[in-house]
Formats: C-alpha cells, structure tokens, sequence
C-alpha cells in the first residue's frame, strides 16, 4: 500500500492552522488533524511535529511507507509565474520599479533565509527547519510535491463530496497571491474557470470590519460578527458597503486605498489596515467607526452574502453545469454560515456542501488529494470524488489510557458513561461533556469532544458562557436527530450534507423555536448539526435516550473547550477543562466524572 501525506507548514510568514493529513492510494482519509489540537496553541502555524507523530502512532504505517509528501503552496517556476500574472493584472504599471525585480531575487532566495514567522494569530516564532530539510527527514523515501494553495481548498471540497459534476467556489483572506477561485469538477477533473487576485478579497473585507467591530482577527472572531449581524440594521452602512466591495462577472473587485496601503506591492492577507475603513465616511458624514457594532455588522454580513451569492450565480450563468447545481466549497470565508445559507437558497442551487475544515486547516487534505488525482490521471485512471465517510479523523485513547490517567491524578470516577445514564442527566438539567472516541477534524464540535445541555433553557447562552469564560453572541447551536429535521427548520432536506457538519444556518420552525429557544437566534435561525445513528451512534444514541424521555428530538452541542483554547483531544486536556469550568459531568470514553465528587481538584486544574 502506498500513502500520500499533505503537510501544511510554515512556509511563509503569517501562517495558521498547521497540520497533517494522510490518506491512501484508493484516496480513503485515514487521519487527518491539527497542530493546534495537542501543542494548545490556537490556530497553532509551527510545523506539525506533534500532529505527525500522533498520525503515526494511530495510522501504524512506517515514514518509510509514505511514496509522496504534498505542501500547499506554489515552488519552483510556477510561483514566478504566478507573480508575473499578478504583476500583469494588478501592478502592470509598477513592472519597470526596481522593487519588482528585488521581489524576483527575494522569491528565489526568500525561503531558505527566512528564520522567523510572524502574525496576527500567534506570537512570532523562529523557524526550527528549512521545510525541504524537515520533509527529508521525517519522510525518506517521499516524492515532494507542491499545490497552489486554492486548488488545495478546491480539491479539498470537490473530492470529498458526492457529486461527481459540481460548481467549485473557494474564497478566503489570500494564499499564493489569489483569494479566491471559481471552477468547475466534472468525472474527477477540476478545471479552473476564474482566479480573483489580492488585493481584491472578500476575507479582507471580513477581517477588516472584524477588527472595525473591535474583535481580533476574521480568522479567529470573524463569527462573533455574524452573530452581532442579527442585532443591527444593515440599512445604515450597506450604500457604503455596495461601493467598497462587488463582483464583476466571475472575479470579486475591492477598493484598495480604503483596506490597504497602495504603496505596496503586494497587500496580502496580514498587512490590511482596518482604520482606513473605522475611519471611513460616509453620505451623511459620520465614519463607519462612528456606527454601532451591531449596524457595521449588519450591513457587512449583507453585504458579504450579496456578493457571495452574485459570484455564483454569474459562475453558474457562465459555466457547463446545468441549473440547478451542486455547490462545492472551502476556504475560510465559507466559515459564515449564514451566508452559505444565502447560497443554498439561490434557485441555481440545487445543493451545497462546504468541507468541513473549510479554512486553512483544510488545505493538507486538498493538496493530498490533488496529488493523488494527479497520479491517477498519469495512471490513464481518475480519482472520483467520495463522500467524507467520517469527520472524525483524529487520534482517540484507549480505556486504559484513559483509567490510567484518572488514577495518577487521583479522580473519583464510575463506568456509568451509557447513553441512557448520560440522557437522564441531561433531562435533570445537567452540562454534560463528551470526551469520546477520535477527534473531529475542523473547527466544530461534532459530538466527540462536545459539550452538551438541555435546550429548552433560554438562559443558558448568559451562564454557560460566563462558565467557560467566553463572549458570544450566537447562541449554542443545536444537535437535532434526523428523523426530526423537517419538523424543526424550514426548507431543509432529509439527508442535508451541509447540517451534517454545522456549516449552515437553517430558520427554524415555531416548534423549534417553542420547544429549543436556547438554540435559535434573534432573527429566527439555527445552526444544526443533523445526525443519524450511521454518523456517530454513541452520539446519536444519547439525543435519542433524551427524546425518549422528554418528546424533544434536540439538544445543545458546543465545542469542549474554554475561552481561547482550542477544542479538548486528550484525556488530559478533558479533565483540566472540565475541573476548570465547573461542568457537572464528563464522559470520557467510558467513565463517568462528577464535578461534585471532584472538585476539590479543581484548584489544581
């Protein structure tokens, strides 16, 4: 059997969300993770040692095993011409500047000297490696390939849907120069129809009205302000809006001077300056900075989902694909669910899936993919896209390792851990965490490393928050069983792929809204996440034993983890967690831990 690794490393400055993907020659996922998840750095960008040894020691396969190695970003000649075609599209009066020629000689030499990484997800760090010598290392017997970053977040979600004939749309901050890509897959070939060069950025956009709101970056608190969205009236800021950014046919077009320094000859996805859009002004002469939170936020999610949903009906206007369309998307603006709800709802839209680690997380896993469809084709055979089987592709711990762990830190447990027991608990309006089983791949919490509460309590976003020491302004988004789906949120289908993976907002039903008030926004909507017995049946078993019990197909499911922390995947990041925010009980694995029993440890946690 040969194996093909994608690696996303840091290669440049201002990289995030390291990690490791493996799959094998049939292009089956067998692992695939991030940095992040065990160094407990959020959006860690070091390079993936921690990630690659847990895909060893959980894959069994030999470094020796691994015929190729694929990196998400432009080498060679491709990444000068890469800035040759930036350079002709949006800097062509610049190209007799000497600076041009100096970017020349830097992109030649610039890898190899570069010795520290810096940017706005994480303090800097110095280099360890050059990453050819890493990948030497750890891999000897490997082929070193490179993918363009957006074909990486394309491959990512046109290879791992059902469709075999899809609209591919990728948008995020910026990778290799381009911020965004419209093409088009058809019997396992993608082909590119469109590339939209920085500056010109939707993410930009996001991040910078992120920032203007007074949250960090659109990276890490861009949904705070989709969910501040719904409070504020997009009337007041979107005649603004309309005319900073828009979509012209298949490319997204932005102002520059209002996010960027135009003295610069390449404004990337770290060197945007939100002041320039705070103090922006206005018709009537006050600046966006001058607005509420809530009405920027409003009329920036207006204005995000307009243009979103106008590139893909221009994509779907212009392409081969027949009316209505599968939609296929990644790339980190993919992350608002309430605009891939807009999406979903275009009449060219018959359905939609976004990978679900849609933002850079994701791209090892594309560019893996890529790669091995590439070998496929040489072969005279093609690599069809195949439904994620699971998105639990993480490490998991065996019940020994677990009982191991409780006892050297002295916990009081039981193995009482059952769906039944777990169920009742809840109808008693107990928190229940989960620690169970392999760890999800992505950003949300998919019922393995989840938090879980009755969602009849509206009051609950207000004191479970302020338990795990997090401000949010969505509220906790909901588990619904499958069968239940149709009779809680409008428009939904039985088998919605894009539920599966809480990468959609759905307006929820007045028996939703009645029966589940802790799980619906002010503006009506919901963020399910649907399950069947076939997904997770441990999960799926525990929301079942409580419909038994209370009539009520729904529950609360948030992320395990506190205020800035990236989601739990240990043992001992469950336990730590769970003693520091007071949570009634754990599951882990089997065993059963009450706060109460335990918390006189708490002080050590």
């Amino acid at each position: 059997m040969r194996y093909t690794v994608g690696l996303n490393l840091p290669l440049k400055s201002r990289c995030h969300e390291s990690g490791v993907a493996l799959i094998n020659e049939y292009g089956e996922v067998l692992f695939a993770m991030n940095e992040e998840r065990l160094s407990r750095k959020k959006l860690d960008g070091d390079f993936p040692v921690l990630s690659m040894a847990s895909m060893f020691a959980y894959s069994g396969i030999r470094p020796e095993e691994v015929s190729h190695v694929v990196v998400p970003a432009l080498g060679g000649l491709a990444r000068y011409a890469r800035f040759a075609h930036f350079l002709w599209r949006e800097r062509f009066w610049w190209i007799f500047e000497p600076r041009v020629w100096r970017m020349l000689v830097n992109l030649y030499r610039g890898e190899r000297k570069a010795t520290t990484v810096a940017g706005e997800e994480q303090p800097g760090f110095t280099m360890k490696y050059y990453w050819r010598d890493f990948i030497k290392d750890k891999f000897p017997n490997a082929q070193i390939v490179q993918v363009d970053h957006h074909t990486a977040h394309a491959a990512s979600a046109y290879y791992t849907s059902p469709w075999s004939d899809a609209l591919v749309v990728t948008i995020d901050g910026a990778g290799n120069l381009l911020s965004s890509v419209v093409a088009e897959g058809s019997a396992g070939e993608l082909v590119v129809r469109a590339k939209t060069f920085i500056p010109h950025s939707l993410g930009t956009f996001w991040g910078s009205v992120t920032k203007v709101c007074g949250f960090q970056s659109g990276t890490r608190h861009g949904g705070k302000v989709t969910g501040l969205s719904a409070l504020g009236d997009p009337q007041k800021l979107i005649g603004l809006f309309r005319e900073l950014v828009w979509c012209e046919g298949l490319h997204i077009k932005m102002k520059e001077e209002v996010f960027f320094d135009r003295g610069q000859l390449i404004p990337d996805w770290g060197s945007y300056q939100p002041e320039r859009l705070k103090m922006l002004a206005g018709a009537d002469g006050k600046t966006v900075g001058e607005y509420t939170r809530e009405d920027i936020a409003a009329g920036a999610q207006l204005r995000l989902e307009e243009v979103a949903c106008q590139l893909v009906r221009n994509a779907a206007a212009a392409g081969h694909i027949k009316t209505p369309l599968k939609l296929v998307c990644a790339g980190g603006v993919f992350a608002n669910v309430k605009m891939n709800q807009r999406l979903l709802e275009l009449p060219e839209v018959d359905d939609l899936y976004i990978f679900p680690a849609m933002s850079d997380g994701g791209i090892a896993l594309g560019a893996a993919l890529h790669c091995l469809a590439g070998q496929k084709r040489a072969q005279g055979t093609r690599l069809l896209p195949q439904a994620l089987k699971s998105p639990y592709l993480g490490p998991d711990y065996s019940e020994e390792e677990i009982e191991k762990h409780l006892k050297e830190k002295g916990l009081l447990y039981t193995r009482e851990a059952t769906p039944e027991h777990l169920a009742a608990l809840l109808e008693e309006g107990r928190v229940v965490a989960v620690s169970e089983g392999r760890m999800e791949y992505g950003p949300r919490a998919l019922g393995n490393r989840t938090i879980m509460y009755a969602a009849s309590d509206p009051k609950v976003n207000d004191w479970l928050n302020k338990r795990l020491k997090r401000s949010e302004f969505m509220p906790f988004a909901p588990v619904t069983l499958v069968e239940h789906l149709v009779e809680n949120y409008e428009g939904i289908a039985q088998e919605p792929i894009a539920a599966k993976y809480m990468t959609i907002t759905y307006q929820c039903t007045e028996k939703m809204r009645r029966e589940a008030p802790a799980c619906v926004h002010v503006d009506g909507t919901a963020r399910p996440q649907a399950i069947g017995r076939g997904d997770n049946p441990f999960y799926y078993d525990i929301v079942a034993a409580y419909y038994k019990r209370t009539g009520i197909p729904t529950l609360i499911n948030t992320s395990f983890n506190m205020h800035e922390e990236p989601i739990v995947c240990s043992p001992e990041d469950s336990t730590r967690a769970f003693l520091a925010s007071g949570i009634d009980y754990l599951a882990l694995g089997p065993f059963l831990l009450s706060f109460e029993d335990n918390k006189h440890l708490a002080e050590e946690a």
